[in-house]
């Protein structure tokens, strides 16, 4: 059943008993908006967090870190560092020096061990030994013509044997004056076997010292320059770093689950410091876990281990962001087969 109201305050509320009145204005739209107001202030938290995690899902943002390829200048040799041409932030070629090392004690040893300028001069010396040389060849013959006389009955043994005797005194003479030339040489020149040894020791030395003069490999720039003029260094002391002139890797750090978004192709978007893009691609499929660098930890959260993945740049990095294990952002483009696979 339906009731309906036709009185006349129902079809003229203005009016009563024929007067008009005047009612104030209709205040139920502000106070609705004001409610409104509040509620939209309530909500607000919970919007915010359901945005960031709707924006998380459609934009997958994972922590990277910048490696510029780089190589360690070390000490082969002890020495004291002499000079230093290059200074941080220098560009250099291969072949360049970077470093000159000073050994004096090799130095000093080398210049001991110089050969003597001495030449011996013993013409009468040389000529004595050239006709006892000779004396020695006619006894021989004579000693054969003396062999041939004996066949032939014309000469006795003992005459034979005499002519033996000289021969062998003249060949023990040669050698004797050989032997005193000698030891007079020896005085001069020093022993061939010492002078045999101080060569390959000054060869030894000579190797040595060109290794304290230490050049770059590869093009590139110097990032850091760990020694002074005047320090002690020794074996495998590092000296400086040089940064190769290669394209830079991006080491991107991915949970687990976002592993399906790294394959080998993919490409990202990698957000710089001052809030520019730059487009990148995944070299290959994560097959390595590391814990987070200091860097790019959340707070309290030290444990953690993520999935590194390997990362190129699309076009050549400006040289404002060639700065190692520099914190970056990216960000992955949104597919649906990630989180529902079919």
């Amino acid at each position: 059943m339906k009731v309906r109201f036709n009185g006349e305050k129902e079809l003229t509320p203005d009016r009563d008993n024929g007067l008009k009145v005047l009612y104030g204005p209709g205040k139920r739209t502000a106070y609705r908006l004001r409610w409104y107001l509040i509620l939209l202030l309530v909500a607000s938290p919970l919007v915010l967090v359901f945005t960031r995690l709707l924006l998380g899902v459609i934009h997958q943002e994972v922590p990277a870190q910048l490696s510029i390829p780089t190589q360690d200048l070390r000490a082969g040799v002890s020495g004291i560092v002499e000079t230093l041409p290059v200074k941080v932030g220098d560009k250099v070629k291969a072949g360049q020096l970077l470093v000159q090392i000073n050994n004096p004690d090799w130095r000093l040893r080398l210049k001991q061990l110089a050969p003597a300028s001495l030449q011996r001069q013993d013409n009468l010396g040389r000529s004595a030994q050239a006709i006892a040389r000779n004396t020695v060849q006619l006894q021989d013959q004579m000693v054969d013509l003396y062999k041939g006389l004996q066949r032939e009955g014309g000469l006795s043994s003992a005459e034979l044997l005499q002519s033996e005797v000289q021969l062998n005194s003249t060949k023990l003479s040669l050698l004797e004056l050989q032997r005193r030339l000698r030891l007079e040489t020896y005085q001069v020149e020093g022993d061939p076997i010492q002078n045999l040894r101080d060569e390959r020791e000054r060869e030894w030395l000579r190797g040595q010292i060109k290794r304290l003069n230490l050049r770059a490999e590869v093009n590139g720039r110097v990032a850091e320059v760990l020694v002074d003029p005047g320090d002690n260094v020794g074996p495998g002391t590092l000296l400086m770093r040089i940064e190769r002139d290669e394209q830079p890797l991006l080491w991107v750090y991915l949970q687990p689950r976002q592993a399906r978004s790294a394959t080998p192709g993919q490409p990202v978007k990698v957000q710089m410091p001052d809030g520019s893009w730059l487009g990148a691609t995944v070299v290959d499929q994560p097959d390595l876990a590391r814990r987070l660098p200091p860097g790019l930890r959340p707070p309290g959260d030290d444990d953690r281990l993520a999935l590194v993945v390997p990362m190129q740049f699309n076009q050549p990095l400006p040289t404002l962001w060639r700065v190692n294990q520099l914190p970056l952002k990216v960000h992955f483009p949104f597919r649906w087969q990630n989180f529902w696979p079919g």
